[in-house]
């Protein structure tokens, strides 16, 4: 073993270390990703959340050379701020000293990234370090919490080949008040994945007899910003996992992009510009709350036809107009114009709304190919949300009105 690749594995065992003394868990991603070393996840107690951040490690006294008063000057080439600023997940740097044992590090982020000649450079201050101290800083820079609110499930499709259980999903997402940046799609699509990865779905009587009670080997989706996005298919971005597990003669031709070590890569659309998207479609207050009444005076119409299919279960007619009257209730929500930011709380409700109504049409739609007790208790669930949400949302109508 080289002298340089001995010393990256030092400073990858002292920052395990540290971590597990921060009280997190240490993941080392074996698979290449052209500047990620590992990631860390976030625990809450005793549980790991699925909140993650992106590490690269760099370790020996070179890194160490360029210090100042505060901090260690670290170059960043064009590449790495491309890849690292644009990630899914955050990203932190980590300088490893191997004398000392310390870990010093820093989140990567347009602030922190400053202009260094034809590159860049990043401080990694002296009063950062992994120990027990930083689990709470740690926390704040993880992945963001991904709330049953912030997305939807516009489609659940099963396509499984052979020996080898697929499915396929399109996702559209609820933002409400927070930045869409890469970070929170990123999170969404883990999310969802792990929906997709649970799936109990089947699309045929025959496809369940044959793959039934075998765990789902492939997902795959697309992320859209608005539901008017899927009709043209301009996605953000696009995933697929393969388990690890799954006979490399059953699997998809792969997808190009970014790599998490667990089998899930992202693929992302470089022509939406995330960071101006909302503010640029943003609605006036007057607009908004009339869209929001329009909306609210459909809502007893499909609370009183769920109420139904709860009592009446699977008769024609009743069981059968569901599924379109929930999407006739998607499909009035004219979902071009964001909130204004006074009526955000507002408007995360709504989006709570939409995807409820959605969940429950969806999942009554497949009820054929789900089991009955598990259906009727998942309707039932729904009916009770709309039901406090109508309140919440009447409350919210009224504190901003």
């Amino acid at each position: 073993m080289q002298d340089t690749d001995l010393t990256d594995r030092r400073g990858v065992t002292l920052t395990t270390d540290r971590v597990l003394e921060a009280g997190h868990i240490f993941r080392e991603q074996h698979e290449s990703d052209q500047g990620i070393d590992a990631q860390i996840e976030i625990k809450e107690g005793l549980s790991a959340t699925g909140r993650l951040i992106a590490v690269q490690i760099k370790s020996g006294a070179s890194y160490f050379s360029r210090e100042i008063e505060t901090g260690f000057w670290h170059p960043v080439t064009n590449k790495h701020r491309e890849l690292w600023i644009n990630h899914s997940l955050p990203v932190i740097v980590i300088l490893c000293n191997l004398d000392t044992r310390d870990c010093f590090y820093e989140i990567v982020t347009d602030e922190t990234c400053i202009r260094a000649g034809k590159n860049w450079k990043i401080l990694i201050p002296k009063n950062k370090t992994l120990a027990s101290d930083s689990a709470p800083d740690l926390v704040s820079l993880a992945s963001p919490v991904v709330a049953a609110s912030d997305y939807s499930i516009h489609s659940e499709q099963d396509q499984s080949h052979g020996n080898a259980r697929r499915i396929s999903m399109d996702i559209v997402v609820h933002p409400g008040s927070r930045a869409v940046n890469r970070p929170l799609l990123g999170a969404i699509t883990r999310a969802a994945l792990a929906r997709g990865q649970s799936s109990k779905y089947h699309r045929d009587e025959i496809s369940e007899r044959v793959l039934g009670g075998r765990p789902v080997d492939v997902v795959w989706g697309f992320i859209y910003l608005r539901d008017i996005d899927r009709q043209s298919a301009s996605w953000v971005c696009k995933f697929q996992w393969v388990s690890p597990s799954l006979d490399s003669r059953f699997s998809p031709l792969p997808f190009e992009g970014e790599k998490d070590g667990s089998g899930l890569v992202i693929s992302w659309n470089n022509s939406t510009e995330l960071p101006r998207f909302l503010d640029d479609r943003r609605a006036t207050k007057a607009d908004y709350l009339k869209r929001v009444d329009q909306l609210l005076a459909l809502l007893p119409p499909v609370r009183e036809k769920l109420a139904l299919v709860l009592d009446a279960g699977d008769q024609t007619g009743v069981s059968e107009s569901f599924p379109s009257l929930t999407s006739d209730f998607e499909d009035m929500w004219d979902g071009t114009s964001a909130a204004p930011h006074e009526c955000q709380r507002l408007n995360q409700a709504i989006q709570e709304l939409l995807a409820t109504v959605g969940n429950a049409g969806l999942i009554w739609s497949q009820r054929h190919s789900r089991n009955q007790r598990a259906t009727f208790s998942l309707m039932t669930g729904y009916h009770d949300q709309l039901g406090r949400l109508a309140g919440e949302i009447a409350f919210l109508r009224r504190d901003v009105g």
